[in-house]
């Protein structure tokens, strides 16, 4: 295993680069530049361009990292799982199938209303459903799963429109099973922030020991005239899951405050990637390229509720040391997935998007049960509606 500041990986940086280089320019990535200088604090953050992404899909990616090449690496990464999450670059069969026997078929430990539809909905029991086979990450069992969780974007969808356009739990690795926990990784924070939607219960973290890392994405900050805050959320999994916010001085300057946040098995890294993906999203409005980026428009603070956020954000009422914050020991990939398999106790189905003859493996990671309530995506599972 090659561990480094935003992730862990069973091949070398160079090597991982290189697949990512030969796969994405494929896909039609044709260039990855670098965003940094755009922005005063100096964190890593490139765009990967793909101009021949689907109607609803993104032209533009972004990657992130505490080093220049991990931030590199990761623009592509994202790029290569945006063009295989695609409809109309499947690998695997779709058929049709309904509500009633995607929850009724054998193996199927969920109720349908576990995978979390949207939000006032109607769900025809017996109407046309399409779905893809998952397989279960523990034992290879295969299962019916809504398509509409596989593709992003599915505008070619021709059966009931349940769950929305998302790429939670969309990634890509080495191997299977590196794609797997980095996506395992980003539904399990997905469920964890949905739950702060409703309720925030986060606290501020003092940074009485932390990594070099973090130490470093901090004074960057700091060195730039901003402020870096990082926020603890206590979870039912015990994993770490940690939110990044730098917040300008002023409360009418034009990105005030940008957000990011991580969980991981590894503190440390779940920092580093809170810190790192809300130095992208700073980048991201900056730079101007990500389509949709107008789109976001109406979910942005408005005025008057940026000094509100900031009282939240900055409130140290039950503060929490970062030497306090859970981690797990990890050695291995195969030992930061049995961490999560077990910190989750749930099944776990995934998705091979990618051919095996690939040399990045991209897959869509659903976990039954967790929830995916975003600003813009009301989905909500009987566990969050039950909290609400």
């Amino acid at each position: 295993m090659h561990r480094l500041t935003s992730s862990l990986r069973s091949a070398p940086l160079a090597e991982t680069a290189a697949r990512a280089e030969a796969v994405a320019a494929e896909l039609g990535v044709t260039r990855v530049t670098d965003t940094t200088w755009l922005d005063s604090i100096g964190i890593p953050v490139f765009a990967s361009i793909r101009p021949s992404a689907a109607p609803g899909s993104l032209c533009v990616t972004a990657g992130k990292g505490v080093r220049t090449e991990e931030a590199r690496v990761g623009a592509l990464m994202e790029a290569i799982e945006f063009a295989r999450a695609e409809y109309g670059a499947r690998t695997v069969e779709v058929f049709d199938s309904t509500p009633h026997e995607v929850a009724s078929q054998p193996g199927a430990e969920f109720d349908f209303v576990d995978l979390c539809p949207l939000l006032g909905k109607p769900v025809d029991p017996h109407g046309r459903l399409v779905c893809v086979m998952a397989e279960d990450v523990v034992d290879g069992t295969r299962i019916a799963l809504p398509a509409e969780l596989v593709f992003s974007p599915y505008q070619e969808n021709p059966g009931q429109r349940l769950f929305g356009t998302s790429t939670n739990g969309l990634s890509s690795g080495n191997t299977v099973d590196e794609a797997t926990v980095h996506g395992l990784a980003e539904v399990i924070e997905r469920d964890v922030n949905a739950f702060n939607h409703i309720a925030d219960r986060s606290r501020l973290v003092e940074l009485d020991s932390p990594p070099p890392e973090v130490a470093e994405l901090v004074a960057k900050v700091e060195a730039a005239g901003l402020r870096a805050v990082l926020r603890y959320t206590p979870n039912e999994f015990g994993l770490p899951y940690v939110a990044g916010f730098l917040l300008e001085p002023e409360d009418d300057t034009p990105i005030a405050i940008a957000h990011g946040a991580g969980l991981h098995p590894v503190r440390d890294i779940a920092a580093v990637r809170g810190l790192c993906e809300a130095a992208q999203s700073r980048l991201t409005s900056i730079h101007g390229g990500r389509d949709d980026l107008l789109a976001r428009g109406p979910y942005r603070p408005r005025d008057g509720e940026v000094a509100a956020l900031r009282a939240r954000v900055t409130d140290a009422t039950d503060p929490v040391r970062y030497s306090e914050i859970p981690t797990h020991s990890v050695a291995s990939i195969e030992s930061a997935f049995d961490s999560l398999l077990k910190a989750l106790q749930r099944k776990v189905y995934r998705v091979l998007l990618s051919t095996v003859d690939e040399p990045l493996a991209v897959v869509r990671v659903i976990v039954p049960g967790l929830e995916s309530l975003t600003h813009d995506l009301n989905r909500v599972g009987p566990r969050l509606a039950a909290r609400a």
